[in-house]
């Protein structure tokens, strides 16, 4: 057999048909992924990223495969010499063998110079090298067993036929046939399940997630036995068997395939393990009963970092395919798709409408021309009647357009599980606002009371004497108080935080009065909060990093002039980047904010304690009491009042707390109902922050007309910031015991390519990519040829 494979790849390089067919196999490639414009240009997308070549290599595999097998058993036939073959000492097996593994063996001679192509990557990135190595191999990978397929059918259609150019038109088609086909079939189907059934039968569903640097054993066992089938037909065709077996060999291909979608494992390859979903989410697709319909508009002319998102929201919708009962239904749908600009902008209305806002982007064309794009980055999820959208992208000031949509896509697998999960919360636990201390009414929390009614019953009540009056409670939350509370009162708390109850913490540390005089916010619960390890400052934190606020800047007794000036007194804070509450959130806007002590670190060793949200590093301290002064803005950026910097202002705690009432009498009014009092507690957490206003939104009009703004929105300003996101989030995580708030911890390395180099050197890679892999083919050809003649001389 190695005797016969070394003859047909000596064939094969013997006339220069065999590199002509690997030369423009190159070129084609080359061109589209370093010349042409388009999706596959790495260098139009600045990504460091190859997903080109595994996106168009298995189209030009049609003309590269079909090319390389059309003679391997037709020219035999046509010139007599099949017959001499076989009257040699070698079974028809050994030649079928041979030849098919010729032809893979020149597919991958032909993909070897495309590595060529990783180290210009390589070298373009920023850092140098910085390209995800494992998708890369376990994609390049995909490539070499998609040719086993190829090469299968391409023999198999050679030994049918002795016209060279029927074989290469028959092996074509059957390729093209078996890699879009199903796909394209299973689109005139509704349902989820049946769709994704057909489209396994194809090539493509297989090679789509191996291009990903996924290695599914399924799609391993698709290959080889697709590959066998073909391999087989072809032996019969030699043996002259009967074509009834065909039926039954096709048919256990099939079995094999369906058993082996019930037991498989995969392997991500990729750094960052991107396509390997958590526990959770496989559990929550596994339970989800009912038909899941998802409609993403998230389609049309779009920049290449667009395009990415897009793709990306296809790879994580298609993994969670991959575990889903009943499978989802998705589509791409081009909101911009209609036939004049009345009709557009109707649909542009209904999305608005719906609360998908677009995103206005500017890109420039080919000729330099600035371009207006709107874009509806939204999808939009539905269960029978109940329906969710979700928010595909995060813009967060301070970030380029490429870090918010790495941030985007780093969030996906999060955000549509947390919408899969409103759908499947049957049982939604209960949080509670405490009243009776001058908090915050309905009005002023009524956004976020808004977004915790997705996922909780929302309650508000005064505490009592009844010891279990908070035990239905996951969270609780203390917004804002200005009263004192009692020793009876902060027992029932505290022995609900010792039972492993929740609590969210919001307690300015100073209030203003009537004359406008910043005082000590005496709420008593100083020394619970010191106890549990932290101790909220009665100071006024002054920020540069604030927000805008209008100032009259007319003398006295002209006429009012307002300009926007620097609000110390309204700083923005910085969330932190390495907690799962505050990743990857806007600045949060705060009003009259006190800081935050760590103490107790003996007493409280066992706590762990997280900044969630701090100061910049240009920040100054007032001490209680002092007048709110409107010159403020008149301090001068330079000025040494502004020495501090980083001063928390909201604290994570973590873990098992002591009572503050150890060492007390019970309040006579608690009423006990039998139960025993816990001097130190269960393991839980809750948050504490120095600030009451994080988690107010402003209103309009008055009365029962009154219209609740989004948390956040300064309108000063117009601008959003994340006090919305923040609280949630702080809520989400507190009220969560299976670690879903885990998926905003994931982090994708941003792969970008050194753009600098692309504008001054872009003709130079070009010729690199292009020129270079044709250049070593002629070198190794002519060698190949000298070499020859020498051996024969």
């Amino acid at each position: 057999m190695l005797v016969l494979l070394r003859k047909e790849i000596r064939t094969f390089f013997s006339s220069a048909t065999g590199p002509m067919i690997i030369g423009v196999f190159l070129l084609l490639t080359g061109s589209f992924i370093w010349l042409l414009p388009g999706t596959y240009n790495v260098l139009d997308s600045g990504y460091a990223s190859l997903d080109g070549l595994f996106l168009i290599a298995p189209w030009v595999y049609l003309f590269l495969i079909p090319a390389l097998t059309m003679r391997m058993f037709s020219e035999e036939y046509r010139t007599g010499t099949m017959e001499l073959l076989l009257t040699k000492p070698v079974s028809r097996w050994s030649v079928l063998m041979s030849k098919f593994m010729a032809g893979w063996i020149l597919v991958v001679t032909a993909l070897i110079p495309t590595l060529i192509y990783l180290y210009s990557v390589c070298l373009l990135g920023v850092p140098t090298g910085n390209i995800d190595f494992g998708g890369f191999w376990g994609s390049f990978l995909g490539l070499i067993l998609l040719a086993s397929v190829y090469v299968a059918i391409g023999v198999c259609a050679s030994s049918l036929t002795d016209n060279p150019v029927v074989s290469f038109i028959l092996a074509a088609f059957v390729s093209f046939l078996l890699y879009a086909g199903f796909d394209a079939f299973s689109e005139l189907f509704t349902d989820g399940r049946i769709q994704e059934i057909v489209s396994s039968l194809g090539i493509a569903s297989h090679y789509d997630s191996m291009s990903r640097g996924v290695i599914d054993t399924r799609d391993l066992v698709y290959f080889l036995t697709v590959s066998v089938l073909f391999i087989v037909i072809t032996w019969w065709r030699m043996e002259r068997r009967a074509w009834k077996h065909i039926l039954e060999m096709v048919l256990t291909v099939v079995m094999i395939n369906v058993v082996s979608s019930f037991f498989f494992t995969r392997f991500d390859l990729t750094t960052e393990k991107r396509y390997t979903l958590s526990d959770n989410t496989k559990e929550l697709m596994g339970s989800l009963q009912e038909n899941l319909e998802i409609t993403i508009y998230l389609d049309g002319d779009m920049n290449k970092g667009f395009l990415r998102l897009k793709k990306s929201v296809r790879d994580i919708l298609e993994e969670f395919n991959v575990y889903a009962v009943n499978g989802i239904n998705y589509k791409f749908v081009n909101p911009s798709d209609a036939a004049n600009d009345k009709e557009r902008n109707m649909h542009y209305a209904q999305l608005e409408a719906r609360g998908m806002k677009p995103t206005v982007v500017y890109d420039k064309d080919n000729e330099g021309r600035m371009l207006q794009k709107v874009i509806f980055p939204w999808a939009e999820c539905v269960i029978g009647k109940d329906t969710i959208i979700v928010n595909l992208l995060k813009n967060i000031s301070g970030k380029s357009g490429e870090e918010n949509l790495n941030v985007s896509i780093e969030t996906l697998e999060y955000e549509f599980t947390d919408a899969i999960r409103v759908f499947s919360n049957q049982n939604p636990d209960r949080v509670a606002f405490i009243e009776g201390h001058g908090e915050w009414d309905e009005a002023y929390v009524y956004d976020i009371t808004k977004s915790l009614s997705k996922y909780y019953y929302v309650d508000r009540g005064k505490l009592d004497s009844n010891i279990s009056v908070l035990k239905s409670y996951k969270v609780i939350i203390i917004a804002s108080p200005i009263a004192k509370y009692t020793e009876s009162e902060k027992f029932i708390i505290d022995q609900y935080i010792m039972n492993g109850g929740r609590v969210l913490w919001l307690v300015d540390g100073v209030r203003t009065d009537k004359e406008n005089i910043g005082i000590v916010n005496d709420v008593n619960l100083d020394d619970q909060l010191f106890t549990y390890g932290v101790r909220i400052d009665p100071v006024l934190l002054l920020d540069q990093q604030c927000a805008l606020a209008p100032i009259n800047v007319s003398s006295e007794g002209q006429e009012a002039k307002f300009e926007a000036a620097p609000w110390y007194y309204a700083p923005l804070l910085l969330p932190s980047a390495a907690n799962v509450i505050t990743k990857n959130t806007a600045l949060v806007r705060s009003d009259f904010t006190s800081i935050i002590e760590l103490v107790g670190e003996e007493q409280t060793a066992n706590i762990k304690k997280s900044i969630l949200l701090a100061s910049s590093n240009q920040t100054g301290v007032e001490k209680a009491p002092m007048p709110i002064r409107m010159d403020i803005v008149n301090l001068s950026p330079e000025s040494p009042f502004f020495a501090y910097s980083y001063l928390p202002v909201a604290v994570l705690l973590e873990g098992s707390f002591k009572s503050v009432f150890a060492n007390r009498m019970i309040p006579q009014d608690i009423n006990m109902q039998g139960k025993k009092q816990l001097l130190s507690g269960k393991s839980t957490k809750m948050i504490v922050v120095a600030d009451g206003d994080i988690i107010k939104n402003d209103i309009q009009g008055f009365g029962s007309g009154f219209e609740a703004l989004p948390l956040g929105y300064d309108r000063y300003m117009d601008k959003q910031f994340g006090n919305g996101t923040f609280v949630l989030n702080a809520i989400n995580y507190l009220a969560d015991d299976e670690g879903w708030m885990s998926l905003r911890g994931r982090e994708w390395k941003l792969r970008l390519l050194d753009k600098q180099s692309i504008r001054t050197q872009k003709t130079y890679w070009q010729f690199m990519n292009m020129g270079l892999p044709i250049i070593l083919l002629i070198i190794f050809s002519i060698g190949y040829q000298l070499i020859r003649k020498k051996q024969y001389s």
